[in-house]
């Protein structure tokens, strides 16, 4: 009798945290800002349980924008690809090993313009079942900067620095050789093609005298501001070929260090979240 009792007693206990871990209530905690990737970069959509919880016998589902797009689910202890859309197939997963302690984010390779918006994290247990929402940008840094001279029909002189496929506005910024900003003096044009991507023009006006300028395209996200590309033109009238290319070398030299600033204190503020 004791020992069937005891087996009964064991038989009860685990129905009983069986049957505890099934029901028991838990939130999805998704970031509270938005979520950054550059076009082409592997990103991580961070979601996790709270109470961390043991995920592996749960449901995860991400989705996007609606509940017909389904960008991954996660099902009796595996990933169902059938289930995934098209747009998403091979470049989706999850962090297995890290199931157990309630991390249900989701890994998405090769970012595509088109993976930008909302999604949808929906995990269920039982009777229970939460969500969390994020929003992914996908920022996408347009071309190198080219810089062109024209004369308007008044007889003014101007410099053009063009740029497209920008997800978002650039900051431009416009300097002289002696590495005053000039910007000021400068208008700019923005148009969207075909793809929803921007094309952006800056025009300067320039007096007839020799000078080097330098045409910086900075994406104005939160983004680090590595994300730039600069432009440089030497404006060289009646000047010996000497001086235009001692000036252009100088040009390179001004931008080369001002890249290099900038990375510099990329890889600090880098160094400062680790």
């Amino acid at each position: 009798m004791k020992v069937q009792k005891g087996w009964s007693c064991s038989v009860f206990f685990l129905f009983y945290m069986t049957h505890f871990a099934w029901t028991q209530k838990f939130d999805v905690i998704g970031p509270s800002t938005d979520i950054f990737a550059l076009l082409g970069e592997d990103v991580t959509l961070p979601a996790s349980l709270s109470p961390p919880l043991n995920a592996q016998g749960f449901e995860v589902m991400w989705v996007q924008k609606d509940l017909q797009s389904v960008v991954l689910l996660y099902q009796d202890f595996r990933i169902r690809n059938e289930y995934q859309i098209q747009a998403f197939k091979g470049r989706t997963s999850l962090f297995p090993e890290e199931l157990v302690s309630g991390n249900v984010s989701l890994r998405l390779q090769d970012v595509h313009i088109s993976d930008g918006g909302l999604y949808r994290c929906l995990v269920a247990s039982g009777q229970w079942n939460e969500d969390a929402h994020l929003t992914l940008n996908v920022e996408v840094v347009g071309t190198q900067p080219s810089i062109s001279i024209s004369t308007t029909e008044d007889q003014q002189t101007r410099l053009e620095c063009s740029s497209e496929k920008w997800s978002s506005q650039p900051e431009v910024t416009w300097r002289d050789m002696n590495g005053v900003d000039v910007t000021s003096q400068s208008t700019l044009t923005v148009q969207r093609d075909d793809e929803g991507l921007l094309r952006v023009n800056s025009v300067i006006p320039i007096k007839w005298e020799f000078n080097v300028f330098s045409c910086l395209m900075r994406s104005n996200t939160t983004r680090p501001a590595y994300q730039s590309k600069m432009g440089v033109y030497v404006f060289s009238p009646n000047v010996s070929g000497w001086s235009v290319v001692f000036w252009l070398l100088m040009a390179l030299c001004v931008t080369a260090t001002v890249l290099l600033i900038l990375k510099w204190r990329r890889m600090r503020r880098e160094s400062r979240n680790c």
